[in-house]
């Protein structure tokens, strides 16, 4: 049985972006912010389209007449999946549209906390989680030289120059990155799989070494406890939260003791929104034509073709070209000073939403164009390991 998705209703959050391919699809569409999407709001509605502030599950669904529910997200933590397959729906979500954008944040935030020199002088990397963002985070490191020891049960086919270890051995090492999906599913579920003991040990082990240690959480705010961040922000770490356990809100003590915030934005570039559309898109085109199955698999991410050309011309040795390119495309200083400005006594809900939904969008640099002054083979290695295309003479005549 095929359906017209142009004959349907649609509830879309607000902030999707139409792209040209989802446009073509869409038939009588109501925009709304993301909790404002009630079972009132979708009780005559047959197409659902949120991102990650919706919870889906059986009390938003139930009585509605919704037949496809779609996330234009990676995760899909707010998404209730025995519930949504009970009640006989599809469902579709966008793995990998921002993977680009997050590690491409991370690379930025080794820069602004200066731990970039060391990890690529050899300080390892740990990594927690090797799907779609944390695989191609460990590939460029490697590239670009550094080491890496990951931890993830749910990986099969290991990547090749990634040192597989424990979670206790990852949390052992002196940077720590997470970008596990947050999950409930037994035997390796990652909700608070950081709790107050890891967190105990890792500060113990940075306490037996010299140069202390860096702690990044892009990923999910869950993937650890409140207790554990507390341990983490009363030891010298330094703190990078771009997701924090119950977020949205943030106490204004625990936004005082943190490094760096910013408000979950390392997925929000403007390539990694319109992938989202792209890929839900896709997955309504198949659904839609009785590919059901498939409507659960959506078409991988794509990288951004070239941007426009960025200017870069400089004459620094390589290390410092790489080190000024990354926090000249930073968003974290920018987003640390919004978020404490609007935070002084802690952030709402409200407040949080309001940060995300102002947040000036960066262009994603990964297979962007640069012109240097000088050609120095260095600095073309390193930006080429980076995952910047470096152009020829004739090309800048």
């Amino acid at each position: 049985m095929t359906v017209e998705p142009r004959d349907l209703r649609w509830v879309v959050d607000d902030v999707i972006p139409h792209t040209p391919a989802l446009s073509a699809l869409m038939g009588d569409v109501r925009v709304m912010p993301g909790r404002a999407i009630t079972q009132d709001a979708i009780s005559d509605v047959d197409i659902l389209l949120v991102r990650s502030i919706t919870p889906v599950n059986a009390a938003l669904l139930s009585g509605s007449r919704v037949q496809f529910v779609g996330t234009a997200t990676a995760g899909i933590d707010h998404f209730d999946v025995a519930a949504i397959t009970e009640l006989g729906l599809t469902w579709a979500a966008a793995p990998g549209s921002n993977a680009v954008s997050v590690v491409e944040y991370v690379l930025t935030a080794l820069a602004e906390t200066e731990w970039l020199k060391a990890v690529l002088s050899g300080s390892p990397v740990g990594l927690v989680g090797l799907g779609q963002v944390g695989g191609r985070l460990a590939a460029r490191l490697i590239r670009l030289g550094a080491t890496v020891v990951a931890y993830d049960p749910n990986i099969e086919a290991w990547p090749a120059g990634v040192i597989k270890a424990d979670l206790n051995t990852v949390l052992q090492q002196p940077v720590i990155s997470l970008h596990a999906s947050l999950h409930d599913s037994q035997p390796f579920a990652s909700r608070e799989m950081i709790g107050a003991e890891q967190a105990r040990a890792l500060v113990s082990a940075q306490a037996s070494r010299q140069g202390g240690g860096l702690f990044i959480n892009a990923g999910r705010g869950d993937l650890m406890s409140q207790e554990a961040l507390k341990v983490m922000l009363e030891s010298p770490w330094t703190v990078v939260l771009d997701t924090w356990p119950g977020e949205p809100v943030l106490a204004g003590d625990t936004l005082a003791e943190v490094n760096w915030v910013s408000p979950h934005i390392a997925g929000h570039s403007a390539q990694a929104r319109e992938r989202g559309s792209d890929m839900l898109a896709a997955s309504i085109s198949r659904w839609s034509t009785g590919q059901a199955a498939a409507a659960l698999q959506p078409a991988a991410a794509t990288a951004s073709p070239p941007l426009n050309e960025l200017e870069n011309r400089t004459s620094a040795e390589a290390a410092d070209w790489l080190m000024h390119f990354l926090l000249d495309h930073s968003v974290l200083p920018r987003e640390d000073a919004r978020v404490r400005a609007r935070g002084v006594a802690g952030l709402s809900a409200a407040d949080f939403d309001a940060l995300r939904s102002r947040y000036a969008q960066p262009n994603e640099w990964t297979g962007s164009r640069i012109k240097l002054e000088e050609r120095d083979p260095e600095i073309v290695d390193v930006a080429t390991r980076l995952g910047v295309l470096v152009c020829g003479e004739e090309e800048e005549r």
